[in-house]
C-alpha cells in the first residue's frame, strides 16, 4: 500500500510539472557556441588540431555575477578545437530567447592554448612529483603576482558575490574522448580573478591568485570539478575555506585561503556504488562510469560559525552530511576522525543520481540536478530524506544533462543542460543543428511552490521507506 501511494504521488508530479511551469523561463541557448573577435583562424593548427572546431564546443558551466552584470561560462575541452575555457557575456547585451557571444576571460590571451602543450604527442608531459609540490608547499608558491601559466582545462568557474571574486579549477589536462589522447600541460591548480562592478564595460579582471594543488593531494587532475565557499564569521574576504571535489579521486581537499594551507579528507561515503555507476543519457545511449562525490553544498551557519555540509557520491542514491567543523580541522585529515561522523541521511530514490547540489539560504531548501531522470528536484532540510520528502520542480526531456544549479543573489534558480555525457562519453557528433545547451531561470520561491519542498503548505507525508540493497552498500 505504501508503494503505490508513493508511485501515485509521482505519477501526480509528473503530470503537474512536466513542461514550463512554476515561472521556469528559458534564458538563454546555444546550437553552435559563437566567440567575439577570435584572435586565430578556425583552420590555425595549434600542434595537430585545428584552433576552432565548431562541432566540438558546448557551453558546460554558467555563474552569475549580479552586481556588474557578467555571466561566465565554460566551454569544456572534452574535445579538441575549443579556443577558449573560460569565457564570459554581459547579460545587458541580450535579451532573453537568445544566444549570446562568449569573449575569453580574463582574455583570450590566457585560453590559447600552445604548440608546446602538445610536443612529443599524449602522455609525454605527464607530471612528476617534484620535492616543490609535496606536503612542504606554502604561500610563496601563491604570488598573486605571478602571472606565468595558461588556463588549459576547467569545468566550473564559481562566483563570489560576497566579495566579488571568480573562482576557478584548471585541471591542467587535455583529454581527447573517450579513448582518444590525453596531454598533461600542467599541474591542476585554483585561480582567482577579481570581479570589478564595471568589469562588463572594461573587461579587465585582475589575477588575485593562482596556486597550484601539492601534488600529494591527487591522483587523477582530470577529476577536480566544484568548489565550495566556506566564509568564516566576522571576518574578511581572506577568512575562508574551499571545499574542493575531485570525481575520480573520491576526495574532499579543503583549502584554508588565509593561511594557504591544504589537506584532504577520503572517507568511503564519498565513493560511488556499484549499482549506480551504470547510466542511461538522454535514452540514446548507456555508460557504466563510477563517479565520485561532486560537490558540497553548505547549509546554515550556526553561531560558531559551522554548517553541514551535504553531499553524494555522482553513482549513488544516497545523501550524507558531515559538519564543516570537521573538515576545518586539518588534524583530522585524511582519515583520523570517527565513525559516524560522515552521516548517512537517506535514499533519495530510483535514477536519481546527481551531480550538483545547492543548499537556499534563504529556504532551507537543497536543489538537486538528477543527471539520468531529466529533472531538477527540491528537498527541504528540515524534513527526514526519503522518496516521499522530494519535490520537482521541472521534468522535461528538454534537461538533456544538468550540470550547474545554483540561487543568486536576487533569489532566482539558475540551472543549465549541457551535452557533457555525449562528449566526456562517446565519440558522436555534436550537432549543432539543435539547441546543445540551455540556460533556465525561475524565482527559488516559485520553484517549491506547492511541492513537498513548501512548508507552507500542507501535504501527506507517508511512511514511505526506500528500500535499498537489503540494507548493505557496495562501494566501487
Amino acid at each position: 500500500m505504501k508503494k503505490e501511494i508513493f508511485f501515485l504521488g509521482f505519477v501526480w508530479y509528473f503530470c503537474v510539472v512536466g513542461g514550463y511551469d512554476r515561472g521556469i523561463e528559458e534564458i538563454y541557448y546555444w546550437r553552435e557556441v559563437n566567440y567575439e573577435n577570435l584572435p586565430l583562424k578556425d583552420d590555425t593548427y595549434i600542434g595537430p588540431y585545428p584552433y576552432h572546431i565548431p562541432i566540438n564546443n558546448n557551453v558546460l558551466g554558467i555563474a552569475y555575477h549580479a552586481q556588474s552584470g557578467l555571466m561566465v561560462t565554460s566551454v569544456a575541452r572534452l574535445r579538441p578545437g575549443v579556443p577558449s575555457a573560460i569565457n564570459a557575456f554581459c547579460v545587458a547585451d541580450y535579451d532573453q530567447g537568445t544566444s549570446p557571444h562568449l569573449w575569453g576571460f580574463p582574455d583570450y590571451e590566457k585560453n590559447t592554448l600552445k604548440e608546446e602543450f602538445y610536443a612529443g604527442g599524449d602522455q609525454s608531459r605527464k607530471l612528476n612529483k617534484q620535492d616543490k609540490y609535496s606536503e612542504n608547499y606554502y604561500n610563496h608558491y601563491q604570488d598573486k603576482y605571478y602571472n606565468d601559466f595558461s588556463i588549459i582545462s576547467s569545468y566550473h568557474p564559481i562566483v563570489d558575490d560576497r566579495c566579488n571574486r571568480l573562482f576557478a579549477l584548471d585541471t591542467g589536462v587535455l583529454r581527447y574522448g573517450p579513448n582518444g589522447p590525453i596531454y598533461y600541460v600542467q599541474n591542476p591548480s585554483l585561480i582567482v580573478f577579481e570581479l570589478p562592478p564595471h568589469g562588463c564595460d572594461t573587461r579587465y579582471f585582475p589575477l588575485s591568485r593562482r596556486v597550484e594543488f601539492p601534488n600529494h593531494l591527487w591522483e587523477d587532475p582530470i577529476g577536480f570539478l566544484y568548489i565550495a565557499l566556506d566564509y568564516q564569521p566576522k571576518g574578511s574576504c581572506d577568512d575562508l575555506f574551499l571545499y574542493i571535489t575531485n570525481v575520480f579521486d573520491a576526495r574532499v581537499i579543503v583549502y584554508d585561503y588565509k593561511r594557504g594551507d591544504f589537506w584532504y579528507f577520503a572517507d568511503p561515503s564519498f565513493r560511488p556504488y556499484m549499482a549506480e555507476a551504470y547510466m542511461v543519457f538522454n535514452k540514446n545511449f548507456e555508460y557504466y562510469f563510477p563517479i565520485a562525490v561532486t560537490n558540497l553544498a553548505l547549509g546554515w551557519q550556526d553561531k560558531d560559525g559551522d554548517r553541514n555540509a551535504y553531499y553524494g557520491p555522482e553513482a549513488s542514491f544516497a545523501e550524507y552530511v558531515v559538519s564543516t567543523k570537521l573538515l576545518k580541522n586539518s588534524k583530522k585529515a585524511p582519515y583520523k576522525y570517527k565513525p559516524g561522523e560522515f552521516e548517512l541521511i537517506g535514499y533519495s530514490g530510483c535514477r536519481s543520481q546527481t551531480c550538483r547540489q545547492f543548499f537556499d539560504l534563504s529556504s532551507g531548501v537543497l536543489f538537486f540536478a538528477e543527471i539520468q531522470s531529466n529533472r531538477v528536484r527540491c528537498w527541504n532540510t528540515q524534513l527526514p530524506l526519503n522518496p516521499d520528502t522530494i519535490g520537482v520542480v521541472m521534468e522535461s526531456d528538454v534537461l538533456q544533462y544538468v550540470s550547474e544549479i545554483f540561487v543568486d543573489p536576487e533569489g532566482f534558480l539558475w540551472f543549465h543542460s549541457c551535452q557533457l555525457p555525449l562528449l566526456f562519453h562517446s565519440e558522436i557528433p555534436l550537432d549543432i543543428t539543435k539547441k546543445t545547451s540551455r540556460s533556465f531561470r525561475v524565482r527559488a520561491t516559485d520553484a517549491i511552490k506547492g511541492t513537498v519542498c513548501d512548508l507552507s503548505n500542507k501535504y501527506y507525508r507517508s511512511e514511505f521507506e526506500f528500500p535499498y540493497n537489503n540494507g548493505t552498500i557496495e562501494y566501487l
